[in-house]
């Protein structure tokens, strides 16, 4: 039986891993970590026969827990990282906050499945480094680069030639920077494809998630920057390409749900069920694509400017990103703030003295003011 231990089970990954686990049997969840939704994980840990549970941000009452008499609250976070029988961690929080839990399960030994993108971003390469040090397995369950890991097992490594990650383009594409200054946040919100938190919405209209995912795929796969390129492709049914020295194709296709990356990674190396609707070519009809450059959005060139510094630019990205879409979700700065929050807190650590060899404290210190920074321009 594989024990598994969810960390954000109340978000939308969270929630759509529990419905593959009950799906497929020799799997069974342990433990459920949630921020602050006590009545969202007691219902998860009824339903799943969950062992044990913890909130990082609420407490239990007395009351809470009738109706699951047998259940255990955790004292701490650390306590069920450190489960020895728990073998496979689901990391479903959004933004920087998991990269703690992140690296306690690396050096657990663990089988981890990363959905966020920003631990990757910001310490991607501690984070591979120490999963070959302790034998920890890091399967990306993200659309894209679950699609990439796929693809890469078919061919060798000297032979790839680039690797194409794609991008439906979000609600806002087809317009200019220009056309974009006074959109709500729900016209933010529309994904024409996906169902995701807000955050991750917001990043996708502003195409900032492509760049996250270039910085990503950078160190998951250790792909040099010039191979990483991105394709506009609305239908998001293609999700990564790789194209071989001999000119010859791979790519990863299936219907847009979270569920089968899921799949793939509590299956892995081998196959379980998703039970998600098969992929009817025949049905959709056409596939579209397009150069990214036919936008003026500047979050994809972000990404490569960030690679093209020392480690504390990319974090620089990531923690000004976060702040200004909270911001704007909070209808304090407009939709396009986000970018000149993003260019200005990248502009005040490119004009210092470089840095490498950091260690994760250094970057969740440079986290923090790049945080700052952001925070006083944008106020």
């Amino acid at each position: 039986m594989n024990k598994i231990l969810i960390l954000g089970s109340t978000g939308s990954i969270g929630k759509s891993a529990l419905e593959v686990i009950k799906s497929n049997v020799g799997y069974s969840i342990k433990s459920l970590v949630a921020r602050n939704n006590k009545k969202l994980i007691l219902e998860q840990a009824k339903e799943a026969n969950v062992t044990n549970v913890f909130l990082s941000e609420n407490v239990f009452e007395k009351k809470d827990l009738k109706s699951c008499p047998n259940l255990f609250v955790s004292d701490s976070l650390d306590e069920l990282l450190e489960d020895k029988d728990i073998d496979t961690v689901i990391a479903a929080f959004s933004g920087i906050v998991g990269i703690d839990s992140i690296l306690k399960s690396i050096r657990e030994g663990k089988k981890i499945l990363i959905a966020n993108k920003e631990p990757l971003v910001v310490a991607g390469k501690i984070l591979l480094s120490e999963a070959k040090k302790y034998g920890a397995t890091i399967i990306p369950i993200d659309s894209e680069h679950c699609a990439i890991h796929q693809c890469l097992n078919n061919v060798e490594r000297k032979d790839v030639k680039s690797v194409s990650i794609t991008c439906s383009g979000g609600p806002f594409w087809g317009k200019k920077i220009s056309d974009t200054e006074n959109v709500t946040i729900e016209e933010a919100k529309k994904h024409p494809v996906w169902n995701m938190g807000d955050k991750n919405l917001i990043d996708s209209a502003s195409l900032m998630n492509k760049a996250l995912e270039i910085i990503e795929a950078r160190w998951l796969f250790d792909l040099e920057p010039e191979k990483i390129k991105v394709i506009i492709h609305p239908q998001s049914i293609i999700h990564a390409i790789i194209e071989n020295i001999d000119g010859s194709c791979i790519a990863s296709l299936s219907t847009p749900d979270m569920k089968i990356c899921l799949a793939y990674g509590l299956g892995y190396p081998g196959k379980i069920k998703s039970f998600t609707k098969s992929l009817d070519l025949a049905k959709l009809g056409k596939l579209e694509f397009f150069n990214h450059l036919e936008t003026d959005f500047p979050s994809i060139e972000f990404a490569y400017r960030a690679l093209e510094g020392d480690e504390t630019i990319p974090v620089a990205l990531n923690s000004a990103n976060e702040i200004a879409v909270s911001y704007f979700l909070n209808n304090k700065v407009k939709f396009n703030s986000i970018f000149a929050a993003v260019d200005y807190t990248m502009n005040i650590f490119e004009g210092r003295s470089s840095k490498s060899n950091l260690s994760i404290e250094d970057l969740l210190e440079i986290d923090k003011e790049a945080k700052s920074i952001a925070s006083n321009f944008l106020n």
